[in-house]
């Protein structure tokens, strides 16, 4: 039970990552449910059908959790977050893991629950290593899955949360766990881990519910009964809150209504700068389910269709009729800019679930994006197929990832052609205007923009990869993870050079990382002369009242200064005064 009244005490302020806006006060909940790695545990030979027998019966009490789960959530906040339960439950059908767990049985009899998760942590430790963070990220849905079946085979009960509102402070919080939280008592959490685009934060923003992640500690730090107050907005957590901050935020609880009543009434407004010059917003999308969304937010379109989840967690590759209705339907939904396919952009191991993964010592450096497609043709035939098919639905564009250089980019291309000659010869129409882009976050790319550009009809700026690969820095590396820097001298030239070389190639260029929902960086953006920025949707509504108040003559200015500047510092410090200048009250705190 929480208690009613907090100990007195200092102020204490911690700064984490706000990945879910809104501000909550209370008293502190600390979960204290630790979940115990289980070892292997021997057993005679006799025992191995009984382990089966448990395990069978853990995977359908887990099957059944989670269904139940799936349905509430639908029911409650939508079904793109409900969508994430039916990757988990693809999870539990993937014979290719069952059959590594029955195998282990078979070879050194165990119990089931030492076998199961053994086999789902090497997975896990595959999916660690790949170069993409949002794939990476993906590693907390399977442990999710594997820790609910070692739950279930131990006949453990969830822990037991307080009947009183509260702010949760834990470790980390699963999908599942996200899934399971009371709104009506749970004003907000604060984690050890995390991150933006986890789950449990996508689902936290659905569910209206405020959190800040990466606070590292806190567990052992804190304890239940004292007062919180979690700023999701600038991801704060202050325990023992002054009387002085709790004045101070009442205010700018008023403040933050006030302006997100004021950003939903803009959906419908076009993006376009007080001096005329209009910028597409569109949406970056991994679920066909999310289309609800982009169009509640004002999206004009889908700037970036993440396909890898048509072809992960799943024991077989989807067919070209099944990968053709599905990019159908998006376009058809899309809106007048239509949506941007990006072909398969993952690592080779993963073509199959995750069983028969290939070692790699680097695999950031590795098989994966166009590399694959280009050695396993058929595959990328397929899907290329499904998109041209597709593109009689609505405006298609395809987007090749990774490209490195013009061998890679013609080889592409020439494959595009195939598939359209083949399409032909068989009746089957498909827009033969379709629209060919490159991706550029491989800083080669970025140095020969001029030569790509002559290949293709735009280009989309990946900056999370551009930025990585250029200032060699894992972002999600603790040690190196400030060395991340947006506004980077080098970086800012990367970017100047792929938007001139786009304009002298009369092409048009989009930017899908980051720095596209930043609305520090929108004068920027806009500065730098791109035609289209693409973000998660709860970012456009920030970004559309930034462009519509900017003149862009004041933004090239801006540019062409931070070209100049040659520190890091300076050049984000000159940026945000712009911003603060005139839209400050996006800012307000």
């Amino acid at each position: 039970m929480v208690q009613k009244s907090a100990p007195p005490g200092e102020e204490i302020i911690l700064v984490g990552i706000g990945v879910s806006p809104g501000i909550a006060r209370g008293p502190v909940h600390l979960s204290t449910a630790v979940f115990e790695t289980p070892q292997l545990e021997e057993i005679p030979p006799e025992g191995v059908e009984g382990e089966r027998v448990r395990l069978r019966a853990a995977l359908a009490a887990t099957r059944q959790q989670l269904q139940v789960m799936r349905d509430r959530i639908a029911s409650e906040i939508g079904t793109k977050d409900a969508d994430i339960f039916d990757a988990h439950l693809l999870m539990l059908e993937d014979r290719s893991v069952l059959d590594e767990v029955f195998s282990r049985l078979e070879q050194r009899p165990q119990k089931a629950e030492g076998a199961f998760y053994g086999v789902m942590s090497r997975y896990v430790e595959t999916l660690k290593r790949i170069g993409d963070e949002y794939l990476r990220e993906r590693t907390v849905d399977i442990e999710d899955v594997a820790r609910r079946v070692v739950r279930n085979l131990r006949g453990l009960q969830p822990e037991h949360a307080p009947g009183e509102p509260h702010v949760l402070l834990c470790a980390e919080l699963t999908p599942s766990d996200t899934a399971g939280l009371d709104r009506a008592t749970v004003l907000g959490f604060a984690t050890e881990g995390g991150s933006h685009t986890s789950h449990s934060t996508i689902m936290a923003r659905s569910m209206g519910i405020p959190a800040v992640v990466g606070l590292p500690d806190i567990t052992a730090r804190f304890h239940t009964g004292q007062d919180a107050l979690l700023d999701g907005y600038q991801g704060l957590l202050i325990l023992n809150p002054s009387p002085e901050t709790i004045a101070n935020y009442a205010v700018t609880r008023r403040k933050k209504a006030a302006l997100e009543r004021h950003l939903r009434e803009m959906v419908d407004l076009p993006a376009e700068t007080c001096d005329g010059r209009r910028i597409v917003l569109a949406a970056n999308i991994e679920f066909e389910s999310e289309m609800a969304e982009v169009k509640a937010w004002g999206a004009e379109g889908v700037g970036l269709y993440r396909t890898e989840f048509l072809f992960l967690n799943r024991p077989s590759l989807p067919s070209e009729d099944e990968q053709a209705g599905n990019y159908a339907r998006i376009a058809s939904a899309a809106g007048p800019e239509g949506v941007i396919i990006r072909t398969l952009d993952v690592g080779g191991d993963k073509l199959h679930s995750l069983h028969g993964s290939l070692a790699e010592a680097n695999p950031f450096l590795g098989w994966r994006g166009i590399r694959v497609s280009l050695k396993r043709r058929q595959l990328f035939k397929s899907q290329l197929r499904a998109i041209l098919r597709a593109s009689t639905s609505g405006k298609v564009r395809v987007l090749f990832p990774m490209i490195s250089g013009l061998e890679e980019l013609r080889e592409a291309r020439a494959t595009l052609q195939e598939c359209r000659e083949e399409l032909r010869a068989e009746g089957i129409p498909f827009d033969e205007a379709m629209e060919t882009g490159a991706m550029i976050e491989v800083p080669s790319a970025a140095l020969m923009a001029d030569s790509l550009a002559k290949e293709v009809d735009f280009f989309s700026i990946g900056t999370n990869d551009l930025i990585q690969y250029t200032l060699a820095v894992d972002r999600g590396n603790e040690m190196v993870a400030d060395l991340y820097q947006p506004c980077h001298p080098g970086i800012l030239k990367l970017l100047g050079n792929i938007s001139d070389a786009a304009r002298r190639a009369g092409i048009w260029t989009g930017v899908c990382g980051e720095m596209a929902g930043d609305i520090s960086l929108t004068p920027l953006m806009v500065g730098l002369g791109f035609h289209e920025l693409s973000m998660s949707t709860p970012q456009l509504p920030m970004v559309k009242y930034a462009i519509r108040k900017l003149p862009a003559e004041r933004c090239v200015r801006l540019a062409q200064d931070a070209l100049l500047l040659g520190e890091t510092a300076k050049i984000r410090d000159r940026c945000r005064e712009v911003a603060l200048e005139y839209y400050s009250e996006l800012f307000v705190s």
